[in-house]
């Protein structure tokens, strides 16, 4: 049965800042826009981030700047932003202990997702730099 269980467990993404070989596990942090053409790629990352607080440093600059960027937007729409933005730690915390199947946030038919997987390390020169 052992060999099973092994294959389960190199199947699996490694947990967030754990390393295995060559891959890291991280937060994904990005846009996906549904209905789009199928040619087009409808997914665009923000942030690939291995803790909590890059993680939280690259959404709050994200979203800052989509209000700046974004004039616009009407009230209840940057109001939502901005709920996003000061409750985003428990937010965080209740969508990842959910199973993070429904987007974070959705803006103008744009979804804002969060989950948890893994990248490929930074290596140079025969060392990683995380």
């Amino acid at each position: 049965m052992w060999p099973l269980s092994l294959l389960k467990k190199l199947s699996q993404d490694p947990p967030v800042g754990q390393t295995r070989g060559d891959y890291i596990g991280c937060y994904l942090l990005g846009t996906r826009t549904p209905g789009r053409k199928a040619e087009e790629d409808d997914t665009s990352y923000i942030s690939l981030a291995t803790t909590r607080e890059a993680l939280a440093h690259d959404a709050r600059g994200y979203l800052q700047d989509f209000l700046q960027r974004h004039p616009q937007l009407s009230a209840a729409e940057r109001e939502a932003i901005a709920s996003l933005l000061a409750e985003w730690d428990e937010r965080v915390d209740a969508h990842l202990a959910a199973g993070a199947r429904q987007p974070i946030a959705v803006q103008g038919g744009t979804e804002l997702f969060l989950r948890t997987g893994m990248r490929a390390r930074k290596k140079e020169k025969g060392a990683y730099l995380e």
